[in-house]
């Protein structure tokens, strides 16, 4: 998953206020749409999860002879992802840009669509103003202004870690206990419990 699910929970009030707020959408029942906005993304992320264990499950058959080859394991898990990948046609969520949030601007336009068409099925709790095309563009644009958000969440993070009077290794298990921490502390600002 690209979020943690406090910070989910978030995106997707956040995003489906927003959407209200931009007048292209009207929403009589906000949970029903923030309940289909969270269908959608957890859908889509759990697809991800199981082309993650599919990759998983390939390298393990092979792992003798990768062993043996002397072949990266890291190296042969990016090849063998980008070959499912291709084949289940499954856009990635976590290859953005630099300059991008969590999810790569293929993503946000990829889950635009059924998004937009989950909240058309919504009728009547929710109303387009504007012609679908026009609403699924305002759910881009939404999504990436909350990714840009999140991204400046997570460098603020990153930058209290590096602050520290001794350099801290990202990926050890003390480092990943400040993270988690530190974007707590950030969730709360936002107003997230």
């Amino acid at each position: 998953m690209a979020f943690p699910k406090e910070y989910l929970g978030y995106f997707v009030s956040e995003l489906v206020e927003r959407l209200q707020k931009s007048g292209k959408v009207k929403i009589a029942e906000r949970t029903a749409a923030a309940e289909a906005v969270q269908r959608v993304l957890q859908e889509d992320f759990d697809k991800e999860d199981r082309l993650n264990q599919e990759v998983r499950q390939y390298l393990e058959q092979y792992q003798e002879r990768i062993r043996r080859d002397a072949i990266s394991y890291q190296d042969m898990y990016k090849l063998v992802k980008r070959e499912l990948q291709k084949q289940h046609k499954i856009t990635i969520v976590n290859r953005p840009e630099p300059g991008e949030g969590k999810l790569s601007r293929d993503k946000v336009i990829e889950l635009s669509h059924p998004l937009a068409k989950a909240l058309a099925a919504l009728k009547p709790q929710v109303e387009f103003a504007e012609e679908p095309n026009e609403v699924r563009l305002e759910i881009f644009r939404q999504m990436q202004a909350l990714l840009r958000e999140e991204r400046q969440m997570d460098q603020a993070v990153r930058e209290k870690i590096r602050s520290q009077k001794r350099e801290i290794v990202e990926g050890s298990a003390e480092w990943d206990i400040l993270f988690r921490r530190y974007y707590s502390e950030e969730l709360r600002k936002l107003g997230v419990a």
